[in-house]
Formats: C-alpha cells, structure tokens, sequence
C-alpha cells in the first residue's frame, strides 16, 4: 500500500538533511582565522641624515622621528635594535623601502603619488615650509606679492626653491645657500632678507647656530607637507594598526604633570611656535559668549553639543577654534575637539613649561569673573607646539553648577 503523500515528503526531507550533515554542509563555518602580524623586529627600517626629523650626532641616532619610534616600539611590546635601522642618503633608502619586502621609512612625506606605494602610520609632524624673517626689520608678508624685492634664501636643490618660484618669485631674488646652516648666519649678518626653509628645522639650525629657537619671525607660511612613517605593502595591516594606535595614544594621552610625551619631544627638538598672522581676538570672544548664554539657557544640552563637536562650538573653518567648559574644581566638562579627557580633574597639570594654565583661568574666572591666560598647547587636530591665549568667562548654568566657559587660538608672534 503506498506511503500517503505527507509522510513520504518529511521522509525524502530527513534523508536529505542526513546526508548534508554527514557531508559536512550544514556544519558550522571554521573559526576566523586570528589576524596576520609581523613584529618589528623582523623590519629592516631606513631614514637618512635630517634634523630635527631623523639624524646621526657624536654616533647617536636621534631626532623627533627616532625618540617616536622608540617608544611606539616600546608600546608595542618590542625592543628595537638600532642596528635594524639604515641610515642612508634619500634616493637609496627610498628605492629600498619602494622594491624591497619586510621594510619600513622614515621620515617621509605622504605625497599622492606615493599613497599606494606604501602603508602609511603618523603623521609625525607636519612639514612646513615657512619664510623667517629678522623682527627688528619689520618685514610684513600678507601674499606673494609682497615678496616683490626681497633678497630670499633657500638651500640648493631643496623643495623651497620650486614652492618660491612656483608662487612668483623671480629667480634672480633666490639666492641659494650650501646648507641651513650657512643660510641662518646669511640672515642673522644681512645678506639675504628672508630665509626660506622648513619651520621645525629652520628653528632647529637657527638654535644651534645662533643659541635661540626664537632669533626669527616667520613672515609666510606655505602648505604644509605631513610626514609619516611608511611601510612595505608585504607589512600586515594588523602592524601597521597597532603602530598607529600606540602613536595616537603618544599623542594624546598626558602623563602625570599634565602634557603627552609627543609634546615633551617636540618641545626638546624644535620649541614653540606662533602664527605670523594676529590673534583672532573677537572670534575667541563671540564664542565664549556664545556658549556662555547655551549654557545659562540649557546647561546639559549644550555640555553634550560642545563634546560632540557641533558647531558653533567647534568652528568648521578653523579648527583651532573651540570650546571647552570646567568645573569650580578644575575637572574638564566639555571639549569640542579632543573629548577624550572629559571627566578628569585637571588641578595642578601643566603645559610643557611648567605653567599649571588650567589652574589660572579657573581661578582667574572665579575671582574676577573673565579674563585672558597664555600658555603653551598642541592643536589636537595638528601636531606642532604653540603659543596660546585664551578668554575665558565664569557663568552659572541652567542646572544650578558653575561653569568656566573657555576658547582661544594660537598666539601672533610679538617682537
């Protein structure tokens, strides 16, 4: 007697799931496969002779790129062997990290057409070509135009040269020196009237030569160029990560006196910087006054908007514009760029100098009600350490607490 239709259906079901278990079909997928790393260690790196970046003095390799190194190694679990490390002029150390495997440079700018050639971590620092200038001459430079005349020195064969005649400058006003050296000394006797190089290593030769990072001004400010560390596409991606996570954590987490270890480098290496243009005074103002009366209207709201960044807290066009809100005690409320630290009590941290600034405008606020405070600080959108003034306000919020409403942008060069 036949099977009724039903039964006879679940029966070639069973046997089919049957015979796919037992193929392993339905089976559950293998476990991933743990991510492919690569130690340092097995890397052979290169970099060549370039202060304040990377460079050899009395046998030492050292430099902003190399004390980096040297703790992001560190960081990620390894010591590194400086004997790994090649020191050799550019074009070589450049076609061996281009064709070679297993190879790390630095520290090299990240240019498009380079992007795909390499796996990128940093950056480290920007590299910013600038115009320095003697302050006791006064020389004001607002657009190219106003290069018209000046005797300008640059370093033969550098990239300066090509950015000042791109920009209009008549070759017969470049006058070329051997080394920044050399170039320094030109400008400090006279015989040139702006100097043309990179700001980090300009202030770097002009200490060594002339004893202060701060004999020149700078006048003039061309793009900046971001250099980076750059690795061999054979490197996991997984390295790389783990290089660039512990470099960003350099960068931003402070040690107990209240600055990062990449700012206490930089400090050492290259000193402050300041803007050649003025202080954005009445910008710095309205903000504050801004968030002062969000605060008074809806405190937690606008808490919440300052730490997500929103504008007008966080200014789109100039992001070293910013709000930043603390307590009576000292304890960061809000910040629009870097809300990493909101939550911690700030008394008694200082900026790389020494000076406890946090400190002063709370106090400053409480007892006067506004004011101004300069410090030293690192725009946590760009690498570099500057000079700073800040307004603050004291107001009490929508929620009954007292609030210290804050802003401030890189300080103009005064001389």
């Amino acid at each position: 007697m036949p099977l009724p239709r039903r039964p006879l259906i679940l029966c070639l079901l069973a046997l089919v799931i049957g015979t796919l278990l037992v193929s392993g079909c339905l089976t559950e997928p293998p476990a991933a496969k743990p991510p492919v790393t690569m130690n340092m260690s097995s890397l052979t790196l290169y970099t060549e002779d370039v202060p304040p970046y990377n460079y050899v003095d009395n046998g030492t390799l050292q430099g902003i790129s190399v004390d980096l190194l040297s703790l992001i190694t560190a960081g990620m679990g390894e010591n590194l062997s400086w004997e790994q490390v090649k020191v050799v002029p550019w074009s070589e150390g450049y076609t061996a990290a281009l064709t070679g495997n297993k190879t790390m440079i630095f520290a090299i700018a990240r240019l498009p057409e380079r992007e795909t050639s390499f796996k990128w971590a940093g950056p480290i620092i920007p590299l910013t070509p600038v115009l320095f200038a003697l302050p006791e001459r006064g020389i004001v430079v607002t657009s190219p135009d106003d290069l018209e005349g000046y005797r300008i020195g640059a370093v033969a064969e550098n990239a300066e040269v090509q950015q000042l005649l791109e920009i209009g400058v008549n070759q017969s006003r470049i006058v070329l020196a051997p080394n920044a050296s050399v170039m320094v000394t030109m400008l400090q006797d006279g015989e040139i009237d702006l100097m043309a190089y990179s700001q980090a290593a300009g202030r770097y030769f002009t200490r060594q030569v002339t004893g202060s990072f701060d004999t020149f001004r700078v006048v003039y400010v061309f793009p900046d160029i971001p250099l980076y560390y750059a690795f061999s596409r054979d490197v996991p991606d997984e390295t790389v990560l783990s290089f660039q996570k512990v470099l960003d954590t350099l960068k931003t987490e402070k040690e107990a006196e209240g600055f990062s270890e990449y700012e206490r480098i930089l400090y050492r290496y290259t000193g402050v910087s300041c803007q050649p243009q003025p202080y954005p005074v009445a910008e710095v103002m309205n903000l504050v006054n801004v968030t002062v009366a969000a605060i008074e209207k809806d405190a937690p709201g606008t808490i919440r908007r300052v730490n997500a960044g929103e504008a007008p807290y966080r200014d789109p066009a100039n992001s070293a514009l910013y709000a930043f809100v603390f307590d009576r005690n000292v304890t960061l409320v809000a910040q629009a760029v870097n809300p990493g630290q909101v939550g911690t009590n700030l008394y008694g941290k200082t900026d790389v100098t020494g000076t406890p600034f946090r400190d002063r405008i709370v106090t400053g606020a409480l007892h006067n009600g506004s004011g101004w405070e300069e410090y030293i600080y690192m725009n946590p959108t760009d690498a570099g350490l500057y000079y700073k003034t800040s307004y603050y306000r004291v107001t009490e919020g929508s929620d009954g607490m007292t609030y210290i409403v804050g802003s401030g942008a890189p300080s103009a060069c005064e001389w």
